[in-house]
C-alpha cells in the first residue's frame, strides 16, 4: 500500500533526531503528534466508509442476483453467492489495507506519545556527559 509508505517516510524523518536538533524535536513534538493522530481519524474514517460500502454493495447485488435469478433464493444464500464478486473482493482488499493502517497508526501514536521521555533521558545523558 502505497500510502503506508509515504506515511513510513515522514514518520522516520520525524523520529531522526540529534544533540543539534533535539530541542526542535521537543518544541515540534505535539503539533506532530496532533498530525499523526489526524491520519489515523482519518484512516478509521475511510476504514468505516468502506465497511458500509462494501455492506451495501454485498445488499445491493444480492438483491439484482435474486430478482434475475429463475429459481428463488434465500437472502442468506444471494449474500453468500454475491461474496466472491470481483467488486467485493477488491473492497475487502482496500479494507484489510487500511485494517493494517490503522494498526500501524495506532503503534505509531504510542511511540510518539512516549517519545517525550526519550527526548528527556538524552538530554539527561548530554547533562550527564559534560559534567
Amino acid at each position: 500500500m502505497e500510502l503506508l509508505d509515504k506515511y513510513r517516510e515522514e514518520i522516520n524523518k520525524d523520529l531522526v533526531f540529534n544533540e543539534i536538533n533535539i530541542k526542535d524535536a521537543q518544541y515540534k513534538l505535539p503539533s506532530r503528534k496532533h498530525f499523526w493522530c489526524a491520519r489515523l481519524i482519518d484512516a478509521k474514517i475511510t476504514l468505516y466508509k468502506l465497511n458500509k460500502s462494501k455492506k451495501d454493495l454485498k445488499e445491493r447485488l444480492s438483491k439484482a442476483l435474486i430478482s434475475q435469478s429463475p429459481v428463488k433464493l434465500t437472502q442468506q444464500g444471494a449474500l453468500a453467492a454475491v461474496e466472491n464478486a470481483e467488486q467485493i473482493r477488491d473492497i475487502t482488499d482496500q479494507i484489510k489495507d487500511y485494517e493494517i493502517l490503522v494498526e500501524y497508526l495506532e503503534r505509531v501514536e504510542k511511540i510518539f506519545s512516549t517519545m517525550h521521555w526519550e527526548i528527556k533521558n538524552i538530554i539527561e545523558i548530554n547533562r550527564q556527559e559534560q559534567l
